[in-house]
């Protein structure tokens, strides 16, 4: 690591040598009446370098080469172009041009048309409009993006790439998660809640060279809001089906000239979604709050300091899951792989307990950066402390058989010290990243079912107690060159290093064994060092440097193309079953970026290749070891994309996607459950890897009528996802059916869009969709399902307040 170290100072003092001064622009950007723009882009003509203006419609451009022409838009307003010269006070005139979006995708204010990455952006306005208030929600905006609860987990896949290891502590998500940049890794941190966002960036393919380890699949980047340096009132309700109930709020206030606070908050809850009969009634409840409050400090425009804390709480039943026990549907099975087996899953099913989970999570986290005009130096940081307790029923049918206790706590912080340089010929990035994780972990099934042979006390079938740790160290770099005015070349290295510790122990005695055999029940499982508990040890290091090579051509002001090879890289591991070696990936792109029509027009595409070797995938051994992590030799995906977004009228827009993916395992060696009887040893070579729909279809259509002093807009979205499966097992109950999910929403704005009032409905079809799927054999032949979301719908209100700024 020292040697690493010493390389990358050199690297940045050469970098910094290569960096061009330029000059700082000041401005601000109004509508025909003076009114301040929120949000408007201002980019640098044939640049990746832009930015959006603040609550005052004022903004700070750095780094603009004297001569250069500033592009400025804003959707519903046609597009200007100004000398890049001197403090800019610009108007637009309103028109029917899309607008430009800046992410920040590479680390940096850039435009969404000008990156070379392939990404979908979800902005807080449209997560606010779906009501949607969780990841889960996502896959609702964003087609490439499919995500799963896994009994009281979620998974999360782009591009039929991901992870489906459920609470495996030892391995890792394949796509990367961010909240302003604190990394969340473990299943349960990802139930984190959604609200007071400016959008959410979905980032496609590997992203290890700026956004770190495992990011083999992706990255998803939150963006909170931020302060702002004027009073801000926003509040909001919805009521809906289900009893559903959505609030939420935030305030915004100045603290003088160089400071900032604003505290944000949202309760959701709602009744059951299904019938779980006489016994306990609805399930699949929810209830869910958070808060964040957040300060932003500027002592002067080179210094900038942010710092975020946050909690959320959900305390609600445990997902429902549905059962059968195979061998009492149908005997001839015995003895075999069910693998043409059928039965209908209804919406509805009774269960014996509702079970619970209850998740607290906090956490902080805190951003500084300082500009030297040549070189940005910024910090980001996080920590996160997650306590879950939970009891989740497994058989899903009365009398209740299976049933798994958890009791899970996770602290986990991050550290990242950037540089960052640009100039109008050469732009890069180059930094050091430190990552640690604790957890610890208590887990066992219980059987219900047995109370009877123990005077009516649940007995623990097995039981873990894990002390877990992993740390990751990194050094990266990247940086892009401007070979012409059209042509660049992008590169980046990143090299990692992955521990992982395993400690504690786990129960080995049953308690049916002979006489003086312990048995312990629940709530109270065993302790570290009692009787029957065999202690667990395990370690494992990893490293690897991944690259990244991308040329870009900007053909004009408003068309791109782009050619990139990257690699990927996630760590290995070890479990109960055995140890699994790194998953690595070879992906090859190409895309182009473009806009028609003076800009009213936007239409991209791109074609993808992925080579992976040892992926990670999770399959269910037996009842004694559970889940386990097993590797495919290769898996090969191919795909191709098209987006489109037409403001055919200042009134009327239309957006769609059609996503095309073609993804198999190659030869992949494991064990398959059979009814009843033991197991047998299979190659899934040729299956389809789970969540990957051959075709995913969305097509959008919003019409806004202007009435009065205010507009009442209309808009429908629907998607069509073909089969797919849920186990890489691909028996027919695995799969999910190709489906339609359609969403309609009207809302009316008033005047100066201080408030709103609006309705929506959730999934029209009222389509059952499974979410998850596992056979378990052997002795305990159960199949079990569980499923989203029924057709919701409800009606909401919004209220918004802009006072004047502290300037």
């Amino acid at each position: 690591m020292k040697k690493i170290l010493r390389l990358f100072t050199i690297f940045v003092a050469l970098l910094c040598t290569r960096a061009t001064f330029a000059q700082t622009l000041l401005g601000k950007i109004s509508d025909a009446n003076g009114s301040p723009l929120v949000g408007a882009s201002v980019l640098v003509k044939g640049t990746s370098n832009g930015i959006i203006t603040d609550a005052n419609g004022a903004f700070t451009l750095n780094n603009v080469a004297k001569g250069s022409t500033l592009v400025v838009s804003f959707v519903g307003y046609n597009n200007k172009e100004v000398p890049a010269d001197g403090n800019l006070d610009i108007s637009l005139e309103e028109g029917d041009a899309l607008g430009e979006v800046l992410v920040t995708a590479e680390n940096r204010s850039v435009s969404a048309q000008t990156v070379p990455i392939t990404l979908e952006l979800i902005t807080g306005k449209a997560i606010q409009k779906q009501g949607a208030t969780d990841l889960l929600q996502l896959q609702n905006l964003a087609p490439g993006l499919n995500i799963v609860t896994n009994t009281i987990f979620n998974q999360i896949n782009i591009r039929g790439i991901g992870s489906n290891d459920g609470a495996a502590e030892l391995s890792d998500q394949a796509v990367t998660i961010g909240i302003d940049g604190e990394y969340l890794n473990r299943p349960i941190a990802l139930n984190a809640a959604l609200f007071d966002l400016d959008r959410i960036e979905v980032l496609k393919g590997p992203q290890g060279t700026l956004y770190g380890r495992n990011a083999t699949a992706g990255a998803v980047n939150i963006i909170a809001k931020k302060p702002t340096n004027r009073t801000e009132i926003d509040l909001g309700a919805n009521y809906g089906n289900y009893n559903t109930i959505k609030l939420n709020g935030a305030v915004n206030l100045p603290l003088g000239n160089i400071a900032a606070f604003r505290v944000a908050g949202m309760l959701s809850k709602h009744d059951g979604y299904r019938d779980g009969g006489s016994l306990v009634g609805r399930v699949d409840n929810g209830n869910v709050w958070a808060t964040r409050v957040g300060l932003s400090i500027n002592p002067s425009k080179a210094f900038s300091i942010y710092i975020a804390g946050e909690y959320n709480k959900t305390d609600q039943q445990a997902p429902s899951q549905y059962g059968v026990n195979v061998l009492n549907a149908d005997s001839t099975l015995k003895g075999q792989i069910p693998k043409k087996w059928t039965t209908t899953l209804p919406n509805d099913f009774p269960v014996a307990s509702a079970g619970f989970v209850k998740i607290n999570q906090g956490a902080i986290r805190g951003r500084m950066a300082y500009d030297f005009g040549a070189v940005r130096i910024t910090y980001t940081g996080g920590y996160r402390d997650v306590a879950l307790t939970g009891y989740q029923p497994l058989n899903g049918f009365v009398p209740e058989t299976f049933s798994f206790d958890n009791t899970l706590n996770y602290q986990t912080q991050s550290h990242e010290l950037r540089l960052n340089g640009e100039g109008t010929k050469f732009i890069w990035q180059a930094g050091v990243f430190y990552g640690n994780e604790d957890q610890q972990v208590g887990r066992g099934l219980v059987l219900p079912s047995a109370k009877g042979a123990f005077g009516g006390k649940v007995p623990y079938l097995n039981f873990s107690l894990l002390d877990v740790n992993s740390k990751t160290t990194a050094v990266f770099a990247q940086a892009t060159y401007k070979l012409t005015d059209k042509l660049g070349l992008t590169a980046g290295l990143r090299n990692t290093s992955d521990e992982k510790t395993r400690g504690g122990a786990q129960l080995t005695r049953a308690p049916f064994g002979p006489p003086g055999t312990p048995a312990y029940f629940y709530p109270t499982p065993p302790k570290l060092t009692d009787n029957g508990m065999t202690p667990l040890s395990g370690n494992g290091k990893w490293n690897k440097t991944t690259w990244m090579v991308n040329m870009d051509y900007q053909v004009d002001n408003s068309k791109m193309l782009f050619a990139k090879v990257s690699t990927g890289y996630k760590s290995g591991g070890f479990d109960s079953y055995g140890t699994y070696n790194p998953e690595d990936l070879t992906a090859i792109e190409v895309g182009t970026k473009n806009k028609f029509m003076d800009n009213r027009l936007r239409l991209n595409a791109s074609l993808f290749n992925y080579n992976y070797k040892n992926q990670q995938v999770s399959v269910f051994i037996n009842t004694t070891i559970g889940g386990a992590i097993q590797n495919s030799a290769t898996t090969q995906v191919f795909g191709l994309e098209i987006d489109g977004d037409l403001a055919a009228t200042k009134n009327d827009r239309l957006k769609w996607a059609i996503n095309y993916l073609k993804a198999e395992f190659g030869a992949f060696p494991t064990t398959v459950n059979k009814v009843s009887v033991g197991s047998e040893v299979i190659d899934l070579k040729g299956n389809t890897p789970i969540q990957a729909p051959k075709w995913t279809l969305i097509g959008g259509y919003d019409h806004t009528f202007d009435l009065g002093a205010g507009g009442l807009n209309i808009g429908i979205q629907t998607m069509f996802k073909s089969d797919y499966y849920l186990t890489p097992f691909n028996l027919a109950m695995d799969k999910q059916k190709a489906f339609t999910k359609t969403d309609l929403n009207i809302s009316y704005t008033g005047a100066g869009s201080k408030w709103d009032i609006g309705a929506y409905i959730q999934n029209l079809e009222d389509n059952r969709i499974i979410t998850y799927s596992s056979f378990n054999g052997s002795n305990i032949n159960i199949y079990n399902w569980a499923f989203g979301s029924p057709r919701l719908f409800g009606i909401q209100a919004n209220y918004h307040f802009r006072g004047r700024s502290a300037n």
